[in-house]
């Protein structure tokens, strides 16, 4: 999926040259004695040749097989996310493989994606190993600070393999200090730019075929001091004088009007129909056929660009196939000077046609910009409005926000259509104060919106009703949910399918978290119609995953499999592999892999999601994302992996206020023994494992509203996760262990109450675990027994492996008794599912005793995790490490190791940032000095 506006694709071309070059022996030779200097900065005023010389330049690098990069700027690149979008696009031209997660990114992560986006550029071009230049050409354009910051690191940063050149009309915006210093910097400036006599002599007699003598050169070099621009224009003039000499003369003394002066010989033996056509094509930054044709009524646009680039009129191709063009910047500006000289107010018509044509052709940002150049901001305020919501349903939220950032805060304000998509944006990139101040805009401007109609004003009240329960959703709330009946769904057929879509998702995480699954299925099958009429997967895939949820909670797997894997499908075929949509789809799916044990699939679906941080969704998507990768890594044997990755919910949860989130990431911490957070239970819960009477330990209770439920139990279960693990290091006559049973029955009645089947699953095998450490090994077994089935009929394994030393020692009791007793006809599939488990346990018990402890020997009774750390790296990664030594590439590691490149692509980040290096060599380098790997020894030694 593209990000930021589309471009042509003439900004990712060098300029062609209109006939022959000046080769410029002189600075092509500068280039190679430095080509190792990380900057050559060309710079000089307009006319100079700078984007000349820079082709020229990369034509000569990429005879030598360098691999050659070209980015045209404009004045959208101040927006940093449009510029990394567009590098990384100008890059993908020449690197195809380049990972197509880092544009996604940009779209998804807009405050801070430059954080993840540059390193992770600066790596996959210091591992391809080929040396690439990049050029940016009119610098000068760039002025927001952000992204000089980005080219600031790029050429602090960028490796061994980047260079860039660079074309301004100023020094500004770079580290030219710092690169001076390290000798990393060339200059080209206007001086060394300028055509000597000679040069001069190759441009006017060789190329273009005037006939002059020596002196008449020589004048004119001194006249234009070599100036590429004015001759140029000199050599249009020259060709219809029959004396050289006398123009020449006239010439003399008049260098500061020279460029006007050519100019209006130039123009003066146009025809009229050529000259309107030069005027009139003027106005945009940019040219093609069907732009040069509304704005100049000639019919055969291509035609005339054609005609004029082969009269040498300083028209430029911008790509190879001549779709498009542009003026010489110096001939461009005096056009426009002239146009408006001779035709006041034309300009703001041009303006208005070019707005209205790239309005049409899908440039929005270009017909923004003109719209406002012609003073006409509700045209501007129209063609954001008209292409907003399709930005939100392709997930394009950032793009959107962008183009409104164009336009005057003052006339966004008044417009409720306008302000509504601003406030969709805002919160579905969990901006939920932006959103909400959005959402109170729109409201209040609704009654006095001169150009919406009684419908427009019905729908948007709807909308934002909407929009309210969303921003309560993705806060964990669900507020307002129950006004959607009423007022949405009764009223469906009148409003906009992405509204009805968005609403049914809402209302069936409500009816998900109150327990009602089978309504929340029936609503979702409701929905399937509205799903299918929105034009961007994003309601589509939340719809899937929220029936893939609620079939979750019912144990329902083959539906859940189904929902997840359409959900998955529908994110990555309509919007990209990795979408927003199909990463959030890919953290519900990671789920599912993972209760069955299909650990590398699981682990390389959630280290996707998990690169969405607090943008992940909603917190049912981020408890996928956080808890289960945890787990994951735990098992890898990578306890500080884990760690790390629970402390990022925690600053989520903390930042986003999300108290369910900061609960599970709690129980995760108990269950993998990681250093518990101190959790205020009574600001949870009424409830605690230790306060539960004999007599009301098997009974429910009432239930607590929608979400409070799910919150309860969840610190229930950390409490007696917790307790349980306090028995195991004092020994099982702990008093204590009694009133964890207590706590564990009432844990089950609630859970098997109020939350469904696979919340009754999980209480069991705790309960199970705990009578198991009380020494009541009978009925631990009877009440394990049934969990036991369940899971295997379904294929599931960690939930029992997860359960705990307690519940693993009944499942061997069990499988024991199983084996003595007498065989029971079509039984056999529960023992060999717990021999599964018993061999899965085992497993991880050798590796555990055959690594270090990364935790304190008294943390090592986690319950049910075996972990294999070692010191300072996971097993895994030591392996990658060795190999990357060996300068294996990411496929070759692949292979070997049996892992997705995406996988790999992953330890090598965390390699990269636990040793805090940016490239292969250097990690290899510090572990060497921090004894990870053997010291390399002299060779001949």
């Amino acid at each position: 999926m593209p990000t930021g506006p589309p471009s042509a694709s003439s900004k990712f071309r060098a300029p062609e040259p209109v006939g022959q070059w000046v080769h410029r022996t002189r600075l092509t030779e500068m280039l190679h004695s430095d080509r190792k200097r990380r900057l050559a900065l060309i710079h000089a005023p307009a006319g100079f040749g700078k984007s000349t010389l820079a082709a020229q330049w990369m034509e000569s690098l990429a005879s030598q097989g360098l691999v050659t990069v070209w980015l045209s700027l404009d004045r959208d690149d101040n927006n940093t996310i449009w510029f990394l979008s567009h590098l990384l696009q100008a890059i993908r031209k020449v690197r195809p493989g380049l990972d197509e997660e880092l544009q996604q990114l940009l779209e998804e992560r807009p405050d801070d994606a430059e954080r993840y986006v540059v390193p992770a550029l600066i790596n996959a071009i210091d591992e391809g190993g080929q040396d690439i230049v990049i050029t940016l050409d009119d610098w000068h354009l760039v002025t927001e600070p952000r992204t000089m910051a980005v080219v600031e690191r790029l050429l602090d940063a960028g490796g061994s393999h980047l260079s860039f050149i660079i074309t301004s009309r100023t020094r500004s915006g770079l580290p030219l200090g710092r690169l001076m210093v390290r000798d990393q910097l060339l200059e080209v400036d206007a001086v060394a730019l300028r055509f000597d006599e000679n040069e001069s002599q190759d441009f006017l007699v060789g190329i273009n075929r005037l006939d002059l003598d020596a002196r008449d050169v020589a004048s004119l070099h001194r006249t234009t001091e070599g100036w590429i621009a004015a001759l140029q224009l000199v050599s249009l003039s020259l060709r219809g004088h029959r004396e050289a000499s006398e123009l020449i003369e006239r010439l003399s003394g008049r260098h500061a009007s020279i460029g006007e002066y050519l100019a209006e010989n130039v123009l003066d033996t146009l025809d009229p129909e050529t000259l309107d056509f030069l005027l009139t094509t003027s106005v945009p930054e940019r040219l093609c056929a069907g732009l040069a044709s509304a704005l100049s009524g000639v019919e055969l646009g291509q035609a005339m660009l054609e005609k004029i680039q082969a009269q040498d009129l300083f028209l430029q191709p911008l790509d190879e196939d001549g779709t498009w063009y542009r003026y010489h910047h110096l001939f461009e500006d005096y056009l426009r000077r002239r146009l408006e000289r001779d035709y006041p107010g034309r300009t703001r018509e041009l303006h208005l046609i070019a707005a209205r044509w790239y309005s049409d052709n899908g440039f929005p940002s270009d017909a923004v910009d003109h719209a406002l150049a012609a003073g006409d901001v509700e045209l501007a305020v129209e063609i954001v409005e008209f292409r907003a919501m399709w930005l939100v349903e392709h997930s394009s939220m950032s793009t959107l926000l962008a183009l409104v950032g164009k336009i005057p805060a003052g006339h966004v304000a008044g417009q409720a259509r306008l302000q509504t998509a601003v406030a969709w944006a805002h919160t579905l990139l969990h901006q939920s104060a932006a959103a909400q101040s959005a959402l109170d805009v729109a409201e209040a401007v609704m009654p006095t919106d001169a150009t919406l109609t009684d419908h427009d004003r019905f729908e948007l009240g709807v909308e934002g009703l909407v929009v309210q329960s969303c921003i309560d959703m993705y806060g964990d709330r669900v507020n307002h949910v129950d006004e959607l009946d009423g007022k949405c769904f009764t009223q469906a057929d009148r409003l906009r399918p992405w509204i009805v879509s968005v609403a049914a998702n809402v209302s069936t995480f409500k009816k998900i978290h109150d327990g009602e699954y089978p309504l929340a299925l029936e609503q979702q099958r409701w929905a399937a119609k509205f799903h299918g009429l929105t034009s961007g997967p994003f309601s589509g895939v939340y719809g899937h995953c929220f029936a893939g949820l609620a079939a979750y909670a019912l144990l329902d797997l083959s539906s859940v499999d189904q929902h997840f894997t359409a959900a998955v499908e529908l994110g990555r075929r309509k919007a990209g592999r990795y979408s927003h949509a199909a990463r959030l789809a890919g953290a519900m799916m990671g789920q599912l892999l993972y209760e069955r044990g299909e650990l590398d699939k699981a682990e390389k679906l959630l280290e996707e999601t998990r690169e969405l941080g607090s943008e992940g969704g909603v917190v049912d998507f981020m408890v996928s994302t956080y808890a289960t990768l945890a787990r994951i890594k735990a098992l890898r044997g990578d306890t500080p992996r884990a760690r790390e990755i629970l402390d990022e919910g925690d600053l989520v949860a903390d930042s986003l206020g999300l108290d369910r989130l900061r609960l599970v990431m709690n129980f995760e911490r108990v269950q993998l023994a990681i250093s518990p957070r101190t959790i205020d239970a009574g600001h949870h819960s009424n409830f605690s494992g230790a306060a539960v009477a004999q007599d009301t330990a098997d009974s429910a209770g009432p239930r607590l509203e929608g979400l409070a439920e799910t919150r309860h139990q969840i610190l229930l279960a950390t409490q007696l996760r917790s307790a349980m693990a306090d028995a195991e290091r004092s020994g099982t006559d702990s008093p204590g262990t009694l009133d964890t049973v207590r706590g564990a029955r009432h844990l089950l009645a609630r859970a098997e109450a109020y939350l469904g089947p696979r919340a009754e699953l999980h209480a069991r095998i705790l309960l199970a675990g705990a009578l198991e450490q009380a020494g009541n090994r009978e009925e631990a077994e009877r009440t394990l027994r049934p969990a036991l089935e369940t899971c295997s009929r379904l294929g599931l394994v960690r939930p029992v492996l997860d359960g705990g030393a307690s519940c693993l020692e009944l499942v061997r009791a069990i499988s024991a008794g199983l084996r003595r007793g007498p065989a029971r006809e079509g039984g056999h599939e529960l023992p060999r599912f717990l021999s599964v488990l018993i061999r899965l346990d085992s497993q991880a018990r050798t590796n555990r005793d055959a690594g270090w402890s990364a935790e304190p020997a008294a943390s090592a009774t986690g319950p049910g995790i075996l972990s294999v750390p070692e010191p300072g790296l996971s097993q895994r990664e030591q392996m990658i490490l060795r190999l990357v030594e060996q300068e294996r590439s990411n496929r070759e590691i692949a292979q070997e190791l049996h892992l997705g490149i995406n996988t790999v692509k992953w330890y090598l980040k965390s390699l990269f940032n636990t040793l805090g290096v940016s490239d292969r060599r250097a990690c290899v380098t510090e572990a060497r000095r921090r004894h990870l790997l053997p010291s390399k020894q002299p060779e001949g030694s």
